[in-house]
Formats: C-alpha cells, structure tokens, sequence
C-alpha cells in the first residue's frame, strides 16, 4: 500500500505521465550507488564495504524509498557476489513489487526496467537458496521478459551479459530437470552474448555435459576439445565420455579410472550414467561387492526420478508458455469458447505425461530390483562355498595312512566326467582369442558349475581343494576355480570367457597361482604336478 501511495505521488509530481529518470529526478545517493552498480562487476569486495557503508548511514539519516529499494537490491547482490548470501538477507519481494509499479509510471526508462529485472534475477537466486527452483525459474523467466529485445542493450555491456547470465541460469535448471533440448537453447544464447573466451569456453563445456546425459558422448567429447582449444580447464567432467567410449573399445582397465572419477565428481546425470558402467565392469570382471554398491546407487538416483515429474512439468509448462508467442485478444465468442478446450487437452497431456514416467520408472526399477536380488543369491552361494571348502581345510587333515589313488585311473575319470565335457565342449571349435570376452557373454559358468567342477575334483583326487588350500595358504577359492579350469586344459584367454572377466585379469591370477606354486611351467602342467604331490 505504502508503495502504490510513493508511485502516486511520484507520478502526480510531475507535469507529465513520461518525464524522463534523470539524476535530477533521482534520490539523493543517485552516484553512490551508481558507483557501487559498477564495482559489483568489477570489485565485488569493495562494493559490499560500500553497500555496508551506506547502510549505516541509512540508519541515521532515513533514505527515500528509492534509495532504500535500491540499496535492499544491491546489498543482495553484493552478498551475493561474495559468496555470503543467507537466510537473513534482505527479501526482494518488496523491492519487486516497488519497481514494477515505477516502472509503470516510466515505461520508456530502461534503468528502471535494467533494476527491474534485477531485481527478479536476485529473487529468483533466493529461491535457488530455498529449494524452490519452480519459483526461481518463474523469476528467471519475469527478468528475462522485462529485459526484452537485446537491441535496445547493445551499448551497455552489463546488460548484455546480465542476459546471458539470465540464459545460463534457465539453462541449469533445464538440464536438472532433463528438458535437454530446451537447456542446449539457453546454453547457445548465452554463449552467443558472451564477450569473454572463459565464459565461451565454460557453455562449450557447459554443452558438453547436456550431450553426456543424452549419452552422445561424441558430440560431447567435440564440444569439450573446442573449449579446450580456446581456454585450457579441468577436464573432470568430460571423463564420463572418455571412460564409455574405453568401454565400447572393451578395455575395461583403462576405463574404469575415468568412469570412477565420474562417479565421484560429476554432477546427477553424470554419476548415474558412470554408476551403470562401472556395474557393468565389475559384472564382467566378477567383482561382486563393487557391482552391488554401483547397482544400488543407480537404483537410488532411478527413484528420484518421479520425485521430480511435477516439478519438472511446472517448470516445462512455464519455459512453454513463456516461449509461446502471445494471444492476441479475441472478441468473437466463438473463439472464446475453444479456450477451455484447449486447456483441457493440455491437462490430459500432463497427466498422460506424468503416467508414463510412473509407468517407465517402475519397470526400470523392477528390473533393476531383480538384479539385485541375483547378486545377493549369488553372494550366498560364494559364501557357501567358501564356508563348505574352509570347515574342509580345518576338520579333514591329509590322511597319511589311506590308500594312494591310482592317478591314471583318477585323471581319466576326472577329465572324463559330466561337468568337464560341459566345459571343454562349451570352448569347442571356438577361436577364442584375447579380447574374446565380449563376443562369447553366454560362455560364462553359472556358479553350481564351478560348485560341481570343485566336488568332481574331490571326488577322483579325495580332499584335494582342502590340502591345496592348505598347503598354499596365500590363495583363496577363486584361485582354486581357476587352477581347476586350467586342469581341462583352457590357457588364459578362455578361462577369461568362461569367468567373464578380461584377459588381463586371468593372466594376472594365472600368473600369481604359478609364482605360489614356485613354477616357471604352463599352469596346467604346474596344476598337474601339485595334483600328483597332493594325492
């Protein structure tokens, strides 16, 4: 009330409706804080001592109520700059309602339209601090559409590059939300307005992490190396696209550095994304536990999903209608009549949109649930067997006084039975070479197949997996799987298909059984040898 009463005055004061807002025109403090406007772009320190400053002096000497709006304006702004801005600084709300009835009174003055829009810009960083970003996109949108054509700002490097701020902040609330295509417009705006190679350079990669998410990791990489070109930057972000095209190379070593710092540093999107992959490499390398933990945290960042389809939708609906051009004013009635038609189809677009995000997330989630669900019976059933194959080594000691098996005759049947055809029959014919591992997925072995090939094991040569986990303590079961395919004769890069890791990882386990062994031979005559020493 007390605002409207100022601006009625204000404007009764004067001989006409449009008088120009000259310094003459102005509060008393119009240089101060037209000064302290320019050091908030170029000293941001200085221009807070300022803003402090005449604060105190408000407090002695009452302001106008144009002086105090703006000081309300730029003490935010300052804090702001500074990194200080809280839940006790200055509400803009009053100082937007104050500017847009002046403004009212000057429609023509673009330094109150220039405040004007400021004003919502500061407002809508506010909410940004309150979680609110429906209503900070709102403000966005308002200071955007005060700031108008860009023409009318082409002498005034501020406002141009407060336009582009306007973009880059629309862009970031876009991208949260998902609304790619949208987010890459305001992206490119801003990026055309901008003047400096560093904020060129920072949409460039800005750009990139949309195309991330959309999973065009070529385009993002190409976005990222032309920013690289024109201002040298961390290249954190863009690790996510370096480690997914690692992996289409399946090489799943070099990869996983990249998609792990993604992991830890990226923003939603990127550490979904990289989550994914690096389940998927721990799948194939059979690094159960690490698998689990990504699983369940690409679960996790599934479910935020529904938790933003209605923001996501608000926020949809007001880029939309903003972007819309505007109605023009319709007097016949039988256009008026098609209005509530048509806002009932958009009703039933949002519901039916909201349904299938529901509906999509679910079976997602589902699926990812059930997976889950497979690690957790596989984890138990390693641990059977690791708990079967220990009490094995504490209770059966090596018995001194039994009859030594016939080797001929156990080996015979050892590579004659069922679970060894299986496995010899599975590798069969196939030119399994040493990055095989991607092209045979189904050649893997379930986890009873190595259960029957260890008990196989154990019943031609009695209480072999416990004497050979005995004698060399330093191995574990899996070194003890491990040694047994090689007893069928699979070198490296098959037992890599069959255990569904890489081939690195094989040679590396073949290599570590054999320096245990304290042989210099093949793995399969080593194996060979400490089964004939063993029974």
């Amino acid at each position: 009330m007390a605002v409207s009463l100022f601006c009625a005055v204000l404007f009764c004061t004067c001989n006409k409706a449009h008088l120009p807002f000259t310094e003459s025109e102005a509060p008393y403090h119009f240089k101060e804080l037209k000064t302290i406007e320019t050091l908030l772009e170029t000293n941001p320190d200085l221009a807070l001592d300022s803003v402090m400053a005449l604060r105190a002096m408000a407090e002695k000497t009452p302001f106008t109520s144009l002086d105090h709006n703006e000081l309300r304006l730029r003490e935010v702004q300052a804090q702001y700059k500074n990194h200080v801005l809280s839940d006790t600084s200055p509400d803009l709300a009053s100082v937007v309602v104050f500017y847009d009835s002046l403004t009212r009174c000057y429609p023509d003055n673009v330094d109150l339209q220039y405040l004007l829009a400021n004003a919502h810009y500061y407002k809508g960083v506010e909410w940004v601090y309150a979680d609110e970003d429906v209503k900070s996109f709102s403000c966005y949108l308002q200071a955007l559409a005060v700031m108008g054509e860009q023409e009318k700002w082409e002498g005034n490097p501020y406002a141009l590059r407060f336009i582009a701020l306007i973009h880059t902040r629309l862009s970031e609330i876009l991208y949260h939300y998902g609304l790619n295509d949208a987010a890459l417009e305001n992206c490119r705006e801003a990026y055309l307005l901008y003047t400096k190679d560093a904020d060129k350079a920072a949409m460039m990669r800005y750009e990139a992490a949309i195309y991330q998410s959309e999973k065009a990791y070529d385009k993002a990489l190409a976005r990222f190396y032309e920013a690289e070109d024109l201002v040298a930057g961390d290249d954190g972000f863009i690790r996510l696209s370096k480690g997914a095209k690692l992996l289409e190379l399946q090489q799943y070593d070099s990869a996983f550095p990249h998609l792990e710092h993604a992991f830890q540093h990226g923003d939603r999107f990127a550490r979904t994304d990289a989550a994914a992959k690096l389940s998927e490499i721990c799948q194939i390398e059979g690094r159960s536990d690490e698998e689990l933990r990504y699983a369940r945290f690409y679960v996790e960042q599934s479910l935020m999903e529904p938790r933003l389809a209605s923001r996501k939708m608000e926020i949809e609906y007001l880029y939309g209608t903003f972007k819309r051009p505007k109605l023009e004013t319709v007097t016949q009635s039988g256009k008026l009549s098609q209005l509530p038609l048509g806002m009932l189809f958009l009703l039933l677009a949002i519901v039916g949109l909201l349904a299938f995000v529901i509906i999509r997330n679910r079976k997602r989630i589902n699926h990812i649930e059930n997976k889950i669900s497979t690690f957790e019976q596989k984890r138990v059933q390693e641990t059977d067997l690791v708990s079967e194959l220990q009490q094995a080594v504490e209770q059966n000691q090596p018995r001194e006084n039994v009859n030594r098996v016939n080797f001929e005759e156990a080996w015979t049947a050892f590579s004659n039975s069922q679970v060894a055809l299986k496995i010899k029959h599975l590798i069969e014919g196939k030119d399994i070479m040493i990055k095989s591992v991607g092209v045979y997925p189904k050649l893997k072995l379930k986890e009873m197949d190595y259960i029957e090939l260890v008990q196989e094991a154990n019943r031609c040569f009695p209480d072999f997996s416990s004497r050979f986990l005995k004698r060399y303590s330093e191995l574990n079961v899996s070194d003890l799987r491990h040694g047994c395919l090689a007893l069928l004769g699979c070198n490296d890069a098959e037992i890599a298909v069959l255990e569904g890791i890489s081939y690195s990882g094989s040679n590396r386990r073949s290599k570590k059984i054999l320096s245990v062994l304290d042989s210099g031979d093949s793995l399969e005559n080593a194996m060979i040898t400490c089964l004939k020493e063993l029974v």
